[in-house]
């Protein structure tokens, strides 16, 4: 996956979004419908919040190896403080893809709560389910 795939699923993300909310609650055929669209939105916000994460760990790894190899390679007397000097831009870089992987994360698991919430909703408006009556 590249970048320009994930800007593309983030647009097609907002659209979705934006499709689903233009739909009431109040009729089942609209709670279905908006449950198919905020599902294939679901779906997409999986991708990009995986590729956040693999993104996160690749910047780790990066700053991980930069530190091992400024500690083999230095020759000053304090290899620790080199080594930690050597990775500070890579530090700042790892907190933004952190940040990025946590928003993607919590974001899918929020949709996640809320399609359960309309499914649940959909099932009352519509008497179906698991009890008997």
């Amino acid at each position: 996956m590249d970048i320009k795939e994930i800007k593309q699923y983030i647009h097609d993300i907002q659209r979705l979004r934006d499709m689903a909310e233009s739909f009431t609650d109040d009729s089942p055929g609209a709670l279905v419908r908006k449950v198919e669209l905020l599902t294939q939105a679901h779906t997409l916000m999986g991708r990009v919040s995986a590729y956040m994460s693999g993104r996160h760990m690749q910047t780790y790894n990066l700053r991980k190896r930069v530190y091992a190899e400024t500690m083999r390679d230095t020759t000053e007397r304090n290899k620790k403080v080199a080594a930690e000097l050597a990775v500070l831009d890579i530090r700042d870089t790892e907190a933004e893809d952190f940040e990025r992987m946590h928003l993607w994360k919590n974001e899918f698991k929020s949709l996640a709560e809320h399609l359960y919430e309309l499914r649940m909703r959909l099932r009352v408006d519509m008497h179906i389910g698991g009890g008997s009556a």
